[in-house]
C-alpha cells in the first residue's frame, strides 16, 4: 500500500517487540522489531510521517507484518525510452536514471499506468528499490494545490562577491549540515545519499548562506552524466542533469557541492568529474528551485526544499540500515598511502584485529578514524597493543569499540614517526 503514516505506537501485548502503524486511510501495519530492517523501516517512517509524504509498504498477507518500506517520487512522467531488457523512464522532478524491467511480472500493467500519466500529464507516484532504481509500483497521485508561481524567466547569476577564505567558509557552513548517514533526521542535509535531490539540497544550501550574509547563485549542468562515488554500493551514481550552489571570488567561479567534493572547486573541476565533455552548464540565480519543471520553479517558503531533503533523508535511512550498511562503501574507496585496513562495526560492537610483520625498530603510531558522517558525539574508541614476534618483526593488536547505537565504518591509519 500507499498511504501517509498518521501515527506508530509500541503494541501493548509485544512485550516491546513490535510497533502498530496507523495510516492516514485508517490501514494498519505492524512492524516486528527484532527485524534486523526494521531500524530503518521505523525511521524512514517517522521521517516521511513528519513530512506529510506517502510511504510505500508491503504486507505479509497472514499476519499483517511489515516485509518492506520504500519511498515513493511524486513526479511527471515526461519521456518512455524502450530499450532490449528494460524501459528507461524520464521522471520529474528527478536527477535519477529510473528503468521499468521487462522482466517484471508486472510490466505490461505499470508500463500502462506510465504510458497514461504521460499521455495526460498526470502526477503519479512511482515507487522503485531502493539502490537499482527499477520501478515496482505506479499509483495516482492525490491531488494537491498548485504551488504558487513567481515571474518567469532565468534570473541572472548575481550572487554577492566573496573573497576565497568566505568561499571555504560557506562550503564548511553547509558540510556542517549533513545528515548523519547511518541515523538521517532533519535537519540535516542527505549529502551521502548521491542518487537524487541535488535540487533540494542546493535550495537549502543557498538558504543557509543567505541566512549568513552572503547570496549565492547555481549551475546547472545537462548530460549524459556519470559520477564515481564511494557512497553508493555500486560505487556509480547516472543523472540527466545536477545542480549545485556556486559563488565566485577573485573572478573564479568556485562551486560547494559536499556530494561530491571535500571542500569548494571551480567549474571546470566540478564538470570534469561528472563523466560528460560535451555536458552543458546554465547558470541561474539562486532562487531557481528547479530550472525545467515548471511546477517546482520556485520554493520562496522552501515547502518543497524540505519535502525533497525529507523523501532522500528516508532513502538513506532506508539504505544505511540494510544488508549494504552506511556509506561510504569500503569497495568503493581505492586504496590510500596510510591506511591500513577499513572495517565497519555494528551498533555497540568491539572487534580486534590484528597486522603483521612490522619493523620492531620503527615507531609506528596508529589512529581509528571514522568515514561514516554522523555528529553529535564520539563514535569510536581503540587501544593498541603490541607483540613482539621475533628479534626484527612485531605484531599490532588493534581493538575497536563502537560507541553508538548503529553501524560505524571506520579506517586504520598508520604513520612512522621514525
Amino acid at each position: 500500500m500507499v498511504d501517509p503514516p498518521a501515527a506508530m505506537t509500541a503494541a501493548a501485548e509485544s512485550a516491546g517487540n513490535y510497533l502498530d502503524i496507523a495510516f492516514s486511510s485508517g490501514r494498519a501495519a505492524r512492524v516486528d522489531l527484532r527485524d534486523p530492517r526494521a531500524r530503518g523501516w521505523t525511521g524512514a517512517i517517522g521521517e516521511l510521517r513528519a513530512a506529510g509524504l506517502d510511504v510505500y509498504v508491503e504486507l505479509d498477507p497472514d499476519t499483517g507484518l511489515v516485509t518492506e518500506v520504500l519511498v515513493p517520487h511524486r513526479v511527471a512522467v515526461i519521456a518512455l525510452n524502450p530499450g532490449e531488457d528494460l524501459v528507461e523512464v524520464d521522471l520529474e522532478p528527478s536527477q535519477a536514471h529510473h528503468y521499468l524491467r521487462r522482466d517484471n511480472p508486472d510490466f505490461a500493467e505499470l508500463l500502462a499506468l506510465l504510458e497514461a500519466a504521460m499521455a495526460g500529464q498526470d502526477t503519479v507516484l512511482v515507487t522503485e528499490t531502493l539502490d537499482k532504481h527499477a520501478i515496482i509500483d505506479v499509483r495516482p497521485a492525490p491531488k494537491e494545490a498548485a504551488p504558487e508561481q513567481l515571474t518567469e524567466g532565468v534570473p541572472e547569476a548575481l550572487g554577492t562577491p566573496v573573497s576565497y577564505a568566505q568561499v571555504v567558509q560557506m562550503y564548511r557552513l553547509v558540510a556542517g549540515q549533513t545528515a548523519c548517514s547511518a541515523n538521517p533526521t532533519a535537519p540535516g542535509i542527505p549529502f551521502t545519499y548521491p542518487d537524487d535531490g541535488c535540487w533540494g539540497r542546493a535550495h537549502e544550501m543557498a538558504r543557509l548562506m543567505i541566512a549568513n550574509g552572503i547570496t549565492p547563485d547555481k549551475v546547472w549542468i545537462y548530460g549524459s552524466l556519470r559520477v564515481n562515488s564511494a557512497n553508493k554500493p555500486d560505487c556509480v551514481v547516472g543523472w540527466g542533469w545536477h545542480v549545485a550552489p556556486t559563488l565566485v571570488a577573485d573572478g573564479v567561479t568556485y562551486v560547494i557541492d559536499p556530494a561530491l567534493f571535500d571542500g569548494p572547486v571551480t567549474q571546470d573541476t566540478w564538470k570534469g568529474v561528472q563523466g560528460d565533455p560535451a555536458a552543458r552548464l546554465q547558470p541561474t540565480g539562486w532562487d531557481i528551485f528547479h530550472n525545467h519543471y515548471a511546477p517546482h520553479r520556485y520554493d520562496p517558503d522552501y515547502r518543497l526544499t524540505n519535502e525533497v531533503l525529507a523523501k532522500y533523508r528516508g532513502d538513506l535511512q532506508l539504505r544505511s540500515n540494510s544488508a549494504t550498511g552506511p556509506p561510504p562503501y569500503a569497495n568503493c574507496q581505492p586504496a590510500a598511502p596510510g591506511v591500513q585496513f577499513r572495517a565497519s562495526l555494528a551498533g555497540g560492537q568491539t572487534a580486534r584485529w590484528f597486522t603483521h610483520s612490522w619493523n620492531a625498530a620503527r615507531h609506528v603510531l596508529w589512529t581509528v578514524m571514522p568515514t561514516s558522517i554522523c555528529s553529535g558525539g564520539p563514535q569510536v574508541r581503540h587501544e593498541v597493543a603490541v607483540q613482539r614476534t621475533d628479534g626484527n618483526l612485531c605484531t599490532y593488536w588493534i581493538t575497536v569499540q563502537n560507541l553508538t547505537g548503529r553501524t560505524v565504518r571506520f579506517e586504520a591509519r598508520f604513520d612512522y614517526l621514525n
